[in-house]
């Protein structure tokens, strides 16, 4: 009887844990953040921030994420890296994301970062033979800003963006290979401190160095939310497979930057998610008068 009751109570668990994992498949959420700064030249601007879709497909042809997006009325839409995934199959078929962020580039201004799958891309065209220049081309055919260490000033909203492109090597497995020195410097040059500044992050384990650098917000994603989130305990494991990682999901804060770090859109390597659902982020930038720049007053309103 009792290793019967035994076998029953697995058979349960199993069954509730593969409910979970399908129900979070096909669902996502939308979590709203607010920030004040006297730098923005406009009242408001909302941004609607993705990361790692992975070439999910959400519904037919990602018509319930496109609805979703119109809903909220967005004045940019900024992806922070993965949008794709660099398969090992040589003939790996991206057009579902293309054709997505294409009908989101006819209505929005779109900005895109690079992850670590574009720069896998780009680093072994020996095993990706001409993909990344077919990804590039595309995403530019549909007026995408494509941001390898790349700035894009937004002029009537007071706001300057910056695309990081971190190296192979910063993404290692197992240990973390910290930022040089005067990294962000040597690539972009010192913060504008005259504008209200993104950065496009994909990897948060870098927060600290990020942060030196002094950005207003950095935008972040990379960790698929821990894969299985536990109450208390926070995400699990990160695709460099370090367990409890200590930038797993939500938002974090270091003098005057704050970061905030997506669970994401889509899957890989782990392709599950449990207690994790997938997540888009809103950001409403507000102009304040009366807080000197350094005071990044923000709060989650979801």
């Amino acid at each position: 009887m009792l290793i019967a009751g035994i076998i029953g109570t697995v058979a349960v668990l199993a069954a509730v844990i593969a409910i979970i994992i399908y129900k979070e498949s096909k669902e996502f959420c939308i979590s709203f953040y607010e920030y004040h700064s006297t730098c923005l030249s406009r009242e408001h601007y909302r941004i609607v921030f993705f990361f790692f879709f992975h070439d999910k497909v959400f519904g037919e042809h990602n018509e319930p994420l496109l609805e979703a997006i119109d809903d909220l009325r967005p004045d940019a839409v900024m992806f922070a890296g993965d949008m794709v995934t660099s398969s090992m199959e040589l003939h790996y078929d991206y057009a579902p994301t293309i054709q997505f962020i294409g009908k989101l580039a006819e209505k929005y201004p779109v900005y895109y970062g690079m992850g670590n799958h574009e720069e896998k891309f780009r680093r072994q065209p020996d095993i990706f033979p001409g993909q990344y220049e077919d990804l590039s081309e595309k995403l530019a055919a549909c007026g995408v800003h494509i941001m390898e260490n790349e700035t894009v000033r937004i002029p009537e909203a007071g706001i300057t963006v910056y695309g990081l492109n971190l190296e192979h090597e910063y993404y290692r497995k197992l240990r973390t290979k910290h930022l040089p020195p005067r990294y962000l410097q040597n690539i972009f040059g010192d913060v504008n401190k005259e504008n209200y500044t993104i950065l496009l992050a994909h990897n948060p384990e870098h927060f600290p160095e990020y942060a030196a650098w002094e950005p207003d917000l950095i935008v972040s994603g990379h960790i698929h939310g821990g894969v299985i989130r536990l109450p208390l305990l926070g995400g699990v494991v990160s695709p460099q497979l370090k367990l409890f990682p200590k930038y797993d999901a939500g938002e974090f804060r270091s003098g005057s930057t704050t970061m905030l770090l997506s669970r994401g859109i889509g899957s890989h390597t782990i392709p599950i998610r449990i207690w994790n659902r997938a997540e888009v982020l809103c950001v409403d930038l507000k102009k304040q008068r009366g807080i000197p720049k350094g005071d990044n007053h923000g709060f989650n309103i979801n």
